[in-house]
């Protein structure tokens, strides 16, 4: 059985993919008000913050504490990755996907996706390279085959250029 905070996060998950941030954002605050411990809302926060109000700093500190308090949650580290890799914390990049690969039922395909981007960042093509091909053999999706194809394409043309 659900429980009230776990279908209100599906409710401002829902929200979001309907494009209605402000709505989704409300019903979070309301859920983590009452429930601050609740993971899975720490996790959405941060992605809200980070994706739709650039907001790194509230951002990173909500992935923290999504991370602490529901350390399973896979897409919490595929966020957090992001936001530190834009933010140019390789180190800590490395560490969060490090800590990504050991959560069951991940999607490692997208782990290493994160790890080629790192790589392609710091200009080490054919560690990029390796990397989105190692996505490419653990995926699923016909779609994201294309789009990792696109990245090693990208990057062989980018180590053509150097």
């Amino acid at each position: 059985m659900i429980d009230a905070a776990e279908k209100q996060f599906l409710q401002a998950r829902t929200l979001l993919r309907e494009g209605k941030v402000e709505e989704s954002l409300q019903l979070l605050n309301l859920i983590l008000a009452r429930q601050p411990e609740f993971g899975k809302g720490q996790a959405l926060l941060g992605h809200l913050l980070y994706h739709y109000f650039r907001d790194f700093t509230n951002a990173e500190e909500a992935f923290r504490k999504a991370m602490r308090q529901t350390p399973n949650h896979d897409e919490t580290y595929l966020d957090y990755a992001a936001l530190l890799l834009q933010l140019e914390r390789f180190t800590e990049t490395v560490a969060v996907l490090n800590k990504a690969m050991e959560v069951p039922g991940i999607e490692k395909d997208k782990v290493y996706g994160r790890f080629g981007m790192l790589s392609e960042r710091q200009e080490r093509w054919d560690e990029a390279i390796d990397y989105y091909s190692k996505a490419l053999l653990f995926t699923f999706s016909l779609e994201a085959i294309t789009g990792y194809e696109e990245d090693v394409n990208r990057v062989l043309k980018k180590k053509s250029k150097v």
